[in-house]
């Protein structure tokens, strides 16, 4: 776990999630628990603050190497698109990635080659929660 953050009690980070069609609703149910997990023991949101989305692709309608997963040895590549606002260190950010690529090998069983995760910075005057921007609420 990353101690030298200060908790940010307004962080409101999202991790959006592709996967590919075929995993139990245990596995989806233990893997935003341990993205969940992730973030908050990498940058300190609080729980209740941090969003996960998982977006399930049919084998046909995501590609390799130009080819659909459906024709591979293995489909399990999962991948993140974390946001989250400015303001996070290098060594923060590393975490996020490090603690997400290994939720996906613990809830979905995928080797740790094929995770992906990108983390999106979005800077506060483009963030809005209840129709106002983070900055102008003092996020």
């Amino acid at each position: 776990m990353i101690t030298s953050f200060t908790t940010r009690e307004s962080d409101m980070p999202f991790a959006q999630v592709h996967i590919t069609e075929g995993h139990s609703p245990e596995q989806k149910r233990v893997l935003i628990e341990k993205i969940t997990q992730a973030v908050h023991d990498s940058i300190g949101a609080p729980k209740p603050n941090i969003r996960v989305w998982l977006r399930e692709l049919p084998k046909t309608d995501y590609g390799i190497g130009g080819e659909p997963v459906e024709a591979l040895d293995d489909a399990n590549a999962p991948f993140a698109q974390m946001f989250m606002m400015e303001g996070r260190t290098e060594e923060q950010k590393a975490a996020v990635i490090d603690l997400v690529s290994q939720a996906f090998v613990t809830a979905l069983g995928t080797a740790l080659e094929k995770t992906r995760v990108w983390i999106t910075e979005v800077p506060k005057t483009n963030w809005g929660i209840g129709g106002k921007t983070a900055k102008n609420i003092g996020r």
